[in-house]
């Protein structure tokens, strides 16, 4: 199952060292409008909310993009109560209101300032990579000696009382938490138990010192400014936290040459690795040699030293002591994550061909689907990889709309309806795939998930849905998730007489669809650079090159209107720039 996550942001109004502590300016923005960003930048909030019991803090809230939907009881707003009450109590009434259930609890303070939007990216993405988690928190690393006073009065020292010297002290490692920065538990902790930190606890270590600023008086206001206007003058705007555009591209001819030859070398090796099943072993097994990789991988120990051994000094995702290798904990928490699996299996592995044999495609040595042809099993693990983060809102609006049978339109190797019939157990579906080599990759899938009792499939071409086996006539509804798009290379007519001959045979069911909305030209100016050579990779080159037709959300409700198919509901707010389209016929 998918995790719905909800971030929940604490601000009071009735701070007594600073009046209106949370509203103060700085930098420009009221203090609160940072945390705020943080969340939302973060990615992997689908809900923020701030809980507060002041109306101008509310009203500042929202127009920063968070959602203050309760005003907080005055008993849960004084300067003494603990943040546990204060965050289940938002938990509970939001899911009333939203009628939705959360998995996972993002909790942040206001006072908070100096986090990056990746701790807590990190924080959820270690929660849902690994299930026996139950808390994770950021925490300074230190080296500092720490005391506690004892019922007797007298102090004792908290880590081995040995002297060692100031340069081995590393070995004695200490994490100061810092939840406020960044944390993340699981929802049912806190409604169960009460609490925040469960007994299994994973750290997210930071050593920026400007993480132990938390603004409680005068001085920490100061001390927060001075940083945060030294800091944007000399390296970052914190605010927007913004990735160096320049640091991205390249500062120098030299920065900027090594830059296309790191990133092509890199995006191969990591999908070379995630395709043999190493990084899958070492995310189980420790300290494994080359040779035990090699053999528990069935790959060439000779060549997978040189890959291995590359990539240990190009990234940090991998460690290396003894001539063993190991996952780091950025290695962990980020290689499994949907982005990186998408890039590697979608924009390497399905369309790699494309840019080898762009040169002869340019000269017109070479055609498309005739002379080479993308890898159509890489493109379904990478758009299912692609669609996951948007798959609760689809389902929830499916359980919404009474929908107990879906048909899944290019259903490809099955990922997405397996994960539909996994998330839950009342769903049954079809598969249709026009590919012979799809269905059968998608029936050993299904057979492996135990799901033949509620997943059929069937081969069909979706430009002549009469071509549909029996098994659709009691679906309830269609799915096409990054499919429709396909037939836009035969121009929009085409695609319009798909749908009116789909309305024609399945009058009143329901059709679930997923599409890019393309970027106007101007919007890319407007776009940091990483994000504009993603879109661009896909809206400029690989779907043209392709003979495939992109559009925008205003081209596809323009293909609706001229199907005269009712659209019942969009959501264009979904991760990847995909909106989520509800059609009835």
């Amino acid at each position: 199952m998918i995790p719905d996550v909800l971030a929940v942001i604490l601000a009071r109004g009735g701070s007594k060292a600073i009046k209106k502590k949370n509203m103060a300016d700085l930098n420009g923005h009221p203090l609160i409008a940072y945390t705020i960003e943080h969340a939302i930048a973060s990615g992997v909030c689908d809900e923020v909310i701030v809980t507060t019991e002041d109306d101008e803090i509310a009203e500042i809230s929202k127009k920063y993009g968070a959602k203050v939907p309760f005003q907080r009881p005055a008993e849960l707003a004084d300067d003494v109560t603990p943040p546990e009450p204060v965050i289940k109590h938002a938990l509970l009434e939001f899911e009333k209101i939203s009628k939705k259930t959360f998995d996972i609890v993002v909790y942040l303070q206001a006072t908070d300032l100096f986090r990056s939007p990746q701790m807590i990216t990190d924080c959820v993405n270690r929660l849902k990579n690994d299930p026996d988690i139950d808390t994770v928190f950021s925490a300074y690393k230190t080296h500092k000696h720490f005391w506690t006073e004892k019922d007797d009065g007298n102090y004792e020292r908290l880590t081995e009382l040995t002297y060692e010297a100031r340069q081995s002290r590393g070995k004695k490692t200490t994490y100061r938490e810092d939840q406020g920065i960044a944390s993340a538990f699981r929802a049912t902790l806190l409604k169960e138990q009460n609490r925040r930190v469960g007994d299994k606890v994973a750290i997210i270590s930071n050593e920026d010192f400007r993480t132990s600023i938390d603004i409680h008086n005068e001085f920490d206001f100061w001390l927060a400014e001075t940083v945060f206007t030294k800091w944007s003058e000399n390296e970052k705007n914190s605010y927007k936290v913004l990735d160096d555009d320049l640091n991205f591209l390249g500062k120098d001819l030299q920065s900027w040459s090594q830059s296309i030859r790191n990133g092509y070398i890199r995006s191969y090796v990591i999908f070379a690795l995630h395709e043999t099943g190493v990084f899958d072993l070492l995310r189980k097994n420790k300290n494994l040699s080359i040779n035990e990789i090699a053999k528990k991988c069935n790959l060439n120990p000779t060549l997978l030293n040189g890959v291995m051994n590359f990539i240990y000094h190009a990234d940090q995702i991998i460690v290396k002591e003894n001539d063993k290798f190991s996952l780091t904990e950025k290695g962990q928490q980020w290689l499994f994550t949907d982005p990186v699996l998408a890039m590697s299996f979608g924009a390497v592995g399905a369309y790699s061909c494309i840019l080898t044999e762009l040169v002869p495609s340019l000269k017109n040595e070479k055609k498309y689907g005739q002379d080479f042809i993308r890898k159509g099993e890489f493109i379904a693990k990478g758009s299912y990889h692609t669609g996951r983060a948007n798959y609760s809102w689809v389902l929830d609006k499916m359980k919404e709309y009474g929908i107990k049978k879906i048909a899944d339109l290019g259903c490809g190797s099955a990922d997405v309806i397996i994960n539909f019939c996994k998330i839950d157990p009342n769903l049954s579906g079809v598969g249709i795939d026009i590919s012979t080599k799809a269905l059968e990759e998608a029936d050993s899938r299904v057979k492996k998930n135990n799901l033949s009792d509620r997943i059929k499939l069937s081969q069909g071409d979706l430009y002549k849905p009469e071509t549909f086996s029996e098994s659709v006539k009691d679906v309830d509804a269609f799915n096409a998730i990054m499919v429709m798009h396909e037939f836009l290379r035969d121009g929009e007519v085409s695609v319009i007489n798909m749908f009116k001959s789909m309305k024609k045979q399945f009058k009143g069911k329901y059709f679930f669809l997923g599409e890019f909305d393309c970027l106007e030209d101007e919007e890319y100016q407007k776009t940091k650079y990483p994000d504009r050579i993603h879109y661009l990779f896909y809206q400029h080159m690989i779907h043209p090159l392709t003979n495939q037709g992109l559009t925008t959300k205003e081209g596809w409700l323009n293909i609706f209107k001229k199907a005269g198919i009712e659209v019942v509901e969009m959501n264009d707010k979904l991760n990847f720039r995909l909106v989520q389209f509800i059609l009835k016929f």
